[in-house]
């Protein structure tokens, strides 16, 4: 009592990281959810990358962001420099791997990354022995600041520098050593870029890097042979460049801004040297968790999560679901919803809007008279999936409502009977589980709305929707025709199923969520036991 009565006076900075809130979908719901509960106690910043429009934000996520600030930040800018300022941050940035530097930290967890998936297991035999052989140009080359986030191209492990990436480098005071800096040959738009490399403050390399022309040149990177002479203390390398934005050259949605792409940096030669050369994901240090411990507490979204944490990370979590701000019901219409992204089928989180195209066709009858409407983001790369979608859908009751406001999907949730969710479907989740729905933030909307969810038996989904109370859990497409042509059918059980769901969906309001997550700030401010 005496610690809470002291947290109630005390007023935290806090930071809520996500690197993509400008696509406002579920991962920046949980997130926003995060500020609006915390913020009227506390001074909560959003931490981007890219300018945020919190009334825009707010609007559409249906969540009231008034009295949040922001910080937009370099996305190469470490994070850990970037919040040591603050006494609390809140990781929600998906499968982001950055340190915490704020003097305590929360770490939420969507779905976990499995280390070593990236590669077969006679590349990680290789990798193992290459590891030991590469291990010393780990101990005298770090990287300062400059670069994105590690990309993974065919076999480089590629650190994007953003026109300017700084190394530390340690060579022994008063000897010189050969630095070998290679550069992968996939520039956006085929763009030649001049490289000039300075070792502490001059010009010891140039070059110029062009775009791959034959298959040869793919897997031949630029080398650039670097004089490092040390001296007392780190020798500071910086890699300079032109720069530019992929969204602005192929209209692809990447909006950083990138440099030039470095697939290792080492002092190796001979067999090292060639692998570093042409597969340096062969000598990449093994993804790992260590990042996690500079957090005092992780986070799981679901317990299907926090299983595959365990799993995975062999750590323990915290289950606290994502707030939903309950949506307000209103006279039903004969209207199946779906809500969620266009993502192309094997990339990003497949909503299977085709599929449920294809499950309100094989409805026949039972759909006269109905309506599917499916509503979602969709990005400039996804739009030939949309088209797909469409073209499917044509000769159907099929409406789209791509990019729809806030207030859009109110109204579509408060007219829908009946609400479908099928991420997951038809996919191998025990070896892919990251391709089921973690949790389904949509699916409890559409409940509190009254919407009879029909929903896939994967993910999260079976911890919100109880099969044969709420709505029904489904394994096939079969099944889902199965079970909406029951539900059409019989007006009693769907309005059961609507009340039901409404009075089910209040477990997983923001006012619930809040008082969590507000006693496990004051747990980790007090200085609560770490959990991994």
């Amino acid at each position: 009592m005496v610690r809470e009565a002291v947290n109630a006076h005390r007023r935290l900075r806090i930071a809520v990281y996500n690197r993509y809130w400008s696509t406002g979908g579920g991962g920046e719901k949980y997130a926003g959810g995060v500020a609006e509960v915390l913020v009227g106690d506390h001074d909560v910043t959003l931490i981007g990358h890219e300018p945020i429009d919190t009334p825009w934000l707010g609007e559409r996520l249906n969540l009231n962001l008034d009295g949040v600030a922001t910080l937009i930040v370099d996305e190469c800018d470490s994070l850990e420099r970037v919040t040591a300022g603050f006494d609390v941050l809140i990781n929600l940035s998906y499968r982001s791997h950055a340190r915490n530097g704020a003097a305590r930290g929360i770490y939420v967890v969507y779905f976990p990354d499995k280390p070593g998936a990236d590669m077969r297991p006679w590349q990680r035999f290789l990798r193992s022995k290459l590891l030991r052989l590469s291990r010393t140009d780990r101990r005298m080359i770090s990287f300062d600041s400059g670069f994105h986030e590690v990309d993974t191209i065919r076999w480089q492990e590629v650190r994007w520098t953003n026109g300017a990436g700084v190394l530390d480098v340690d060579v022994p005071a008063g000897r010189e050593k050969s630095l070998q800096l290679r550069f992968g040959r996939f520039i956006p738009g085929g763009i030649d870029r001049t490289i000039s490399v300075e070792v502490d403050g001059s010009v010891m390399a140039t070059g110029v890097l062009r775009s791959a022309r034959n298959r040869f040149e793919v897997i031949e990177p630029l080398m650039l042979r670097v004089p490092v002479v040390g001296r007392v203390g780190q020798n500071r390398v910086v890699i300079r460049s032109e720069c530019g934005s992929p969204a602005q050259i192929l209209g692809n949605g990447d909006n950083r801004v990138l440099g030039v792409p470095l697939v290792s940096a080492s002092f190796s030669r001979g067999p090292v040297g060639a692998a570093v050369s042409r597969a340096s994901l062969l000598t990449a240090t093994p993804l790992g968790t260590e990042w996690l411990e500079s957090y005092d507490v992780v986070l799981a979204i679901s317990e299907f999560t926090k299983n595959w944490i365990q799993r995975w990370w062999d750590i323990e979590s915290v289950v606290l679901e994502p707030p939903v701000g309950l949506r307000v019901p209103g006279p039903k219409v004969p209207m199946v919803l779906s809500v969620g992204r266009f993502f192309a089928p094997g990339r990003g989180h497949a909503k299977k809007q085709l599929e449920l195209v294809q499950a309100f066709r094989a409805l026949g009858r039972f759909a006269d008279g109905w309506e599917l409407h499916l509503a979602g983001g969709c990005s400039p790369e996804d739009e030939p999936y949309l088209d797909e979608v469409k073209s499917e859908a044509e000769g159907l009751a099929v409406v789209f409502h791509v990019n729809a406001a806030g207030s859009e999907l109110d109204d579509l949730y408060r007219r829908a009977s009946i609400y479908w969710h099928a991420t997951g479907l038809d996919e191998n989740l025990d070896d892919d589980p990251v391709r089921a729905e973690h949790f389904g933030i949509t699916t409890v909307e559409a409940m509190s709305a009254g919407a009879v969810p029909i929903v896939i038996n994967a993910g999260g989904q079976p911890e919100i929707v109880r099969s044969g109370v709420d709505g029904y859990l489904f394994d096939t497409a079969e099944d889902l025709v199965e079970l909406t042509a029951r539900v059409i059918s019989d007006s009693v059980l769907r309005s059961a199923m609507g009340e039901s769901s409404i009075e089910r969906a209040k477990r997983f309001d923001i006012a619930s969520f809040g008082a969590r997550l507000k006693a496990l700030i004051d747990d980790v401010e007090a200085g609560g036991p770490a959990q991994h």
